[in-house]
């Protein structure tokens, strides 16, 4: 991972899209701070649309995108998107899911978990989720520790979901998507940008495991300081990283981009 100084000047003006995570990127300790917020209205300012991709529920996506200065919130590692058009929220679903007979699935990998991993609890927003399913392992005491992690993960990929562990659940669904895929569906069928423009158009940035997937496919990303915690245990990493830890990395790589566009 290179610092951001080392941004070049051709990196930043070609981008017309931030996509980023939420929790631990933007937010710190749970919490939106105020260089946060700053930087997201930095963006909006400077013509950079910025796109929230999370693992979190559709339910902090409307509100995310009624109160932050964002163009849309893909939420439940890509299941759903919320976003604006002609003054309205709009929703977008993956078109993998299968919605007949889902809530039922889903109810039974939940009884499964629950029964068979000691100490397994589901994320207090689970009410606001629609697809997703979210155990909480690191957001809220008591904490599932790394065993009680990966046998969650190995259970409800034997039931036939999708899995990824974030910096706070173990997030789990039914369907061919992840955080990218979600993101290429998005692009392509709402705003019809195919995956190439995608890719030389945006950069993302994230904190944790769950945002390999993107690190692995977008040749610009960035990494808040807190990425380095599990830098050990990641196969792909962001090409940039910031020095600080949640949304002060993320108000960092803002400042980065748009001194480098000026």
């Amino acid at each position: 991972m290179q610092t951001l100084d080392t941004l070049s000047n051709a990196e930043a003006t070609s981008v017309q899209f931030l996509l980023t995570d939420v929790d631990d990127t933007i937010t710190t300790e749970g919490k939106l701070r105020p260089v946060a917020l700053e930087a997201l209205y930095r963006l909006k300012e400077a013509g950079i649309r910025t796109i929230c991709v999370t693992g979190g529920s559709a339910g902090w996506g409307d509100t995310y995108l009624r109160q932050w200065p964002v163009e849309a919130v893909l939420s439940e590692s890509g299941a759903v998107c919320l976003y604006r058009e002609d003054g309205m929220i709009r929703k977008y679903v993956h078109p993998s899911i299968v919605q007949e007979g889902y809530a039922q699935r889903a109810e039974e990998l939940i009884r499964k978990v629950l029964e068979e991993v000691p100490g397994a609890k589901l994320s207090s927003d689970q009410f606001a989720r629609i697809y997703d399913i979210a155990f909480d392992h690191g957001s809220e005491p008591p904490y599932l520790d790394r065993d009680g992690i990966e046998q969650v993960v190995r259970l409800c990929k034997s039931l036939g979901a999708g899995t990824a562990v974030s910096s706070i659940h173990i997030n789990a669904w039914f369907g061919s998507f992840d955080k990218f895929e979600g993101s290429r569906s998005f692009f392509q069928d709402v705003l019809a940008l195919d995956e190439s423009a995608l890719l030389s158009q945006s950069c993302y940035c994230g904190d944790a495991p769950n945002d390999q997937v993107m690190f692995s496919r977008f040749p610009l990303s960035f990494g808040v300081g807190n990425i380095r915690l599990h830098e050990k245990t990641m196969q792909f990493l962001p090409r940039y990283a910031a020095a600080s830890h949640g949304g002060a990395g993320f108000a960092e790589i803002v400042d980065a981009l748009l001194d480098k566009r000026r």
